[in-house]
């Protein structure tokens, strides 16, 4: 954790990020098509540190993206509930504005994709509201298990950007991502947080 804390601090400043708020970096420009794929959690963090930790409603680990014809995202992630891999479908549907998806899950979400370049890494803002208290999440999702030192400092200016003290990043890259399931070395459970129009497709296509 300390040789985090040295990596995302050491020359924050010096990292060039033009955002504002929790306007999306790549705004009209955004190509969902090419997000779609296989990625991994590496880095998370919240200004409620507790949703991120172990036990943690936050605390999910990517492993797919899809996107429908309407534009919205699939999302298929691990987590693990009562020490048992749980695979875990949300669907963020499109809002008017580029790179912006709205979810329900533990709540009301606001989901914003602030960074990409579709072949290394995104970077996710996400402002939670459930009963009248909101808290905020950012993760950072990589192609590979790694990413350079260069965007985890991106990462580490941005959720300082949102008001996210650099303490409350974690670091998941060595955690039990539970993808174990994926080759049926452990039992896995599912549970759903789907869209009506989009359940046959999710029926169809993910659940094993």
């Amino acid at each position: 954790l300390l040789l985090l804390l040295v990596v995302l601090g050491l020359e924050l400043t010096l990292v060039c990020v033009h955002a504002e708020g929790k306007t999306s970096l790549i705004g009209k420009n955004f190509n969902p098509e090419k997000i779609q794929g296989k990625w991994r959690t590496i880095l998370v963090a919240s200004d409620k540190r507790e949703k991120i930790e172990e036990h943690g409603s936050m605390r999910i680990f990517v492993e797919y993206i899809h996107l429908f014809r309407n534009s919205s995202l699939a999302f298929k992630f691990h987590t693990i509930v009562n020490k048992e891999c749980t695979e875990l479908y949300l669907v963020r549907d499109k809002t008017e504005e580029a790179g912006v998806y709205d979810v329900k899950y533990d709540g009301y979400n606001r989901f914003t994709i602030l960074d990409t370049d579709y072949d290394d890494y995104i970077i996710i803002h996400l402002r939670n509201i459930k009963n009248g208290e909101t808290f905020q999440t950012m993760k950072l999702y990589g192609r590979k298990p790694k990413l350079s030192s260069n965007i985890k400092k991106k990462f580490g200016v941005l959720c300082k950007k949102q008001g996210i003290v650099i303490e409350n990043i974690l670091d998941l890259t060595e955690a039990d991502h539970c993808l174990q399931a994926e080759v049926g070395r452990m039992t896995c459970a599912s549970r759903w947080v789907i869209s009506s129009e989009n359940e046959e497709w999710l029926s169809t296509n993910i659940v094993p």
